[in-house]
C-alpha cells in the first residue's frame, strides 16, 4: 500500500468480555468504506468473528486483524478476545501493536480484565486511550464510572470529552480542549448546554494542569495565570500521552456508531507511529490460526525493515531457513496479496513449514529476536478421554495442532495415573478445544477431573514368610522366602537389602524375588495405588535344585509382601501442593479462610511487589482439595486473584477421608 511509516498506526482493542470490541472493529470498517454494510456478533456476520466456534458461542476467542485507511493513514488493528479464558490471545495482540484502544463499560465501569489488561500494557510501555463504550445505555452515572477508573484503573486517567445528555439520552459530546460541542449523530456542531458550562471550564483546567505537568515552560505559563495557547496544550498533551503518563478517556457507542470517528482521530492525532525496532529486517510471528479448511497461517508483525513475498529468510529461533511463499493483508479471514510488508505492517503467510508462534523472521546470520509474551499462568487441568478406544492417538495429534493456534494450551500424560491432562486458562477454554475437536478434527472427546495420584504406604514393621509350590507332572514349582518389612523416611522410595548367607536362595533368583515385590507394591494393599518408602530385607529362604525357578521365587516374594503389609499399618498417602495465591488486600482474609477449608496449612504471606494493593500467599494445599480451585478463586476475588502451584510431598490421608476413597476405588474395581 506504499505509506510511509509516519502515516500508519497498530493499534489492539482490548478490554473485558462483551463490552463491544468486535462491533467497534465493525463500525471502523463501515465507516471508513472497507465494508458496505454492518455485521452482528448476534448475526454471527462480523468480520472479525469468523471462526465457527465464535460464531456460535458469540463471543472472540482469538485474535483476528484488520486494516483501513483514514485520513492518508493506514490503521492496522488487532481486535482481542475479552474474556480471561483467552487472555494468551489478548497478551500477543498487546505484544504486536504500537498502543491499545481499551474498552471499559460506560455505565458499569471497568472489570477485573480491564486490570490485568492494562498490567500489560504498562508492563509493555505501550500509550492508550480509554474508549468508554455504550454511551447510549440508558441510567448512566458517569461519575460513578470514572471514579471506578480512577479507583481501580489509574489516576492518570482524563477526560477529553464530556457527553451530553437530552431526556437521559445521549446526544453528543463536548470537546474539552477546543471547548466546542458536537453531535453523536452526525458530528455536527451543536450548542454547549449552559448547564454544562461549568463543569466545561472546571474539566479544562483539570486537563490543563495535569498535561503542564509534562513540560516545565507549560507549568510556568500555567502557574503565572497565563492564556495558555490550545497548540501547545495538544502538542504536550501527545507526549504526555505517548509516554505512557497519561490516559485520555473519549465516549462512544459501537453499537450505534457514535464516537467512532473522533476515536480514529485521537489514534491518529495521539498514538505513536510504529519505529524501527532494529537496522535490518525482522517480523515477529505473533499468531497462527490452523484450520482443517484454512490450513496454517501465521500472522506476522514487521518489527522493522521490509519483508518480501517468496524471499527465504532465517527463523532465529529454530535456526533454520524458512521461505516465505505469497503474503497478504488479512481482514478477518480474507486476504489480499501484496509483494512487500514494512514496518508495522501486519501480514499473514500460509504454510510455514518450522516457524511457531512466538518465533522471529530474519536475515541469515542475524543474531536479532523480537521480544515475545510469557505466556499466562494455565489456571485449570482436566483429563481428557476419547469416547472410544484409539482416540487417544487422534486426540494427541489434533490438540497439538490447536496448541500451534495456543501456546497457553498444553497437553501432557500423568505417568503416575495414565490419564492425558489438557490444561488451560479455564474452563470455558478447555470446553472449546473439546468442541474444536469434533467439529474440525471429527474425534469426540470428554473431559473429567483428574485422578488424584494417591500413593499406599505402611507406619509398621513386621517379618513374612511367602512359598510358591505347584506340582503338576513332570517339572514342579518352587520358591521360598522370608521377608523382613520396614518403612523408610518420607521420600525414601525402595530399598531391597540381600542378607542371604551359605546359598539358602541362589544368586540368580535373588533378583527374582525383588521383581515379585515390586510388581505387588504396584498392585497397593488399600485401594490399588502403588505404595512407596518401603525398606525389605531379604534374610532367608529355600529352594529345589530342579522345580525352583525365576517365576516360583518371583510368586513368592509377592505372596511375603502382601501377607507381611496386611501387619503393618498400611496408610494412603495423598500429594500435597506448595501454592502461591495473588490476591487484593480486601480478600485476603476470605481467601485463607477458603484454604483452611481445604485443609490448607497457610505458611506465610507478604505484600506482592509486582502488584500495589495485592498480598502473595503461600501455603501447603493436598492436591485433592484444588482440583476445582480455579472457579472458586475467581469468585471469592472477583477475577482479580491468580495463583500457582507445584508438588511439594507426600503426606497421609486422614482416616475418615482414606475410608471413603478406599470405598470408592473398590467399587470402581467391582465394576471393571
Amino acid at each position: 500500500m506504499g505509506v510511509a511509516t509516519d502515516k500508519k498506526r497498530v493499534i489492539a482493542i482490548c478490554g473485558s468480555g462483551g463490552v463491544g470490541k468486535t462491533t467497534l472493529c465493525e463500525d471502523i470498517l463501515f465507516k471508513t468504506k472497507k465494508i458496505t454494510r454492518k455485521g452482528s456478533t448476534d448475526k454471527g456476520n462480523t468480520v472479525m468473528d469468523f471462526d465457527s466456534e465464535e460464531i456460535d458461542r458469540k463471543i472472540s476467542l482469538q485474535l483476528a486483524v484488520g486494516y483501513t485507511e483514514y485520513k492518508k493513514h493506514l490503521i492496522h488493528f488487532i481486535d482481542t478476545p475479552g474474556y480471561h479464558n483467552f487472555i494468551a490471545d489478548a497478551l500477543c495482540g498487546l505484544k504486536a501493536s504500537d498502543a491499545a484502544v481499551m474498552l471499559i463499560d460506560a455505565k458499569d465501569g471497568p472489570e477485573a480484565q480491564n486490570e490485568r489488561l492494562l498490567d500489560q500494557i504498562k508492563k509493555e510501555e505501550k500509550p492508550a486511550i480509554f474508549f468508554l463504550n455504550g454511551i447510549d445505555k440508558e441510567d448512566i452515572n458517569i461519575q460513578n464510572t470514572l471514579s471506578s477508573i480512577k479507583e481501580n484503573l489509574t489516576e492518570k486517567a482524563f477526560l477529553l470529552q464530556i457527553p451530553v445528555f437530552k431526556d437521559n439520552k445521549a446526544i453528543g459530546f463536548i470537546d474539552i480542549l477546543n471547548k466546542k460541542a458536537f453531535s453523536f449523530e452526525d458530528g455536527k456542531e451543536i450548542d454547549v448546554p449552559s448547564e454544562l458550562s461549568d463543569e466545561l471550564e472546571e474539566r479544562y483546567l483539570e486537563l490543563v494542569e495535569e498535561v503542564s505537568t509534562y513540560d516545565d515552560e507549560l507549568m510556568e505559563k500555567y502557574l503565572e495565570g497565563e492564556e495558555l495557547d490550545r497548540e501547545t496544550v495538544v502538542k504536550t498533551l501527545k507526549e504526555a500521552v505517548r509516554s505512557g503518563g497519561l490516559y485520555p478517556m473519549i465516549f462512544g457507542s459501537a453499537l450505534k456508531g457514535y464516537g467512532t470517528e473522533k476515536l480514529l482521530d485521537e489514534i491518529i492525532d495521539l498514538l505513536p507511529p510504529p519505529e524501527d525496532m532494529f537496522d535490518e529486517p525482522a517480523g515477529l510471528v505473533f499468531k497462527t490460526y490452523n484450520d482443517p479448511q484454512m490450513g496454517k497461517i501465521s500472522l506476522i508483525r514487521v518489527c522493522s525493515k521490509s519483508l518480501k513475498a517468496d524471499t527465504t529468510y532465517y527463523n532465529i529461533n529454530k535456526d533454520q531457513e524458512e521461505r516465505l511463499g505469497t503474503i497478504s493483508f488479512m481482514m478477518g479471514k480474507s486476504l489480499s496479496k501484496i509483494e512487500e510488508a514494512t514496518t508495522g505492517d501486519i501480514f499473514a503467510v500460509a504454510k510455514l513449514k518450522i516457524t511457531q508462534t512466538g518465533d522471529t523472521i530474519a536475515n541469515k546470520g542475524s543474531n536479532i529476536k523480537c521480544e515475545f509474551v510469557d505466556m499466562p499462568l494455565p489456571y485449570i487441568s482436566s483429563a481428557i478421554y476419547g469416547s472410544s478406544k484409539g482416540d487417544e492417538e487422534k486426540i494427541g495429534a489434533a490438540i497439538s495442532k490447536i496448541i500451534e493456534a495456543d501456546p497457553s494450551l498444553s497437553f501432557t500424560r500423568n505417568d503416575e495415573t495414565g490419564e492425558f491432562i489438557l490444561t488451560g486458562m479455564g474452563k470455558l477454554h478447555l470446553e472449546t478445544v473439546v468442541s474444536r475437536l469434533k467439529k474440525k478434527y471429527g474425534v469426540e472427546a470428554q473431559l473429567k477431573t483428574p485422578k488424584v495420584a494417591y500413593k499406599e504406604t505402611i507406619k509398621g514393621k513386621t517379618s513374612s514368610h511367602g512359598r510358591y509350590k505347584k506340582q503338576t507332572g513332570g517339572h514342579g514349582q518352587f520358591g521360598d522366602c522370608v521377608i523382613e518389612i520396614e518403612p523408610l523416611p518420607r521420600g525414601g522410595g525402595f530399598e531391597f537389602e540381600d542378607l542371604i548367607v551359605g546359598g539358602a536362595i541362589p544368586k540368580q533368583f535373588i533378583p527374582s524375588v525383588e521383581k515379585g515385590i515390586k510388581s505387588a507394591m504396584e498392585q497397593g494393599f488399600l485401594a490399588g495405588y502403588p505404595m512407596i518408602d518401603i525398606k525389605i530385607k531379604l534374610v532367608d529362604g529355600k529352594y529345589h535344585p530342579v522345580d525352583s525357578s525365576d517365576l516360583a521365587f518371583q510368586m513368592a516374594g509377592s505372596i511375603a509382601f502382601k501377607e507381611g503389609v496386611a501387619k503393618c499399618k498400611p496408610v494412603l498417602l495423598e500429594p500435597i501442593v506448595e501454592m502461591e495465591v495473588y490476591v487484593p488486600d480486601e480478600v485476603m482474609g476470605d481467601v485463607i479462610g477458603d484454604l483452611n477449608s481445604r485443609r490448607g496449612r497457610v505458611l506465610g504471606m507478604e505484600p506482592y511487589e509486582e502488584k500495589k494493593g495485592y498480598q502473595r500467599i503461600r501455603a501447603l494445599v493436598p492436591e485433592a482439595e484444588i482440583l476445582e480451585y480455579a472457579p472458586s478463586l475467581r469468585s471469592l476475588t472477583a477475577g482479580r486473584g491468580f495463583f500457582k502451584y507445584k508438588f511439594s510431598t507426600y503426606e497421609e490421608v486422614p482416616p475418615q477421608i482414606a475410608e471413603k476413597i478406599i470405598e470408592e476405588a473398590k467399587q470402581e474395581e467391582e465394576k471393571k
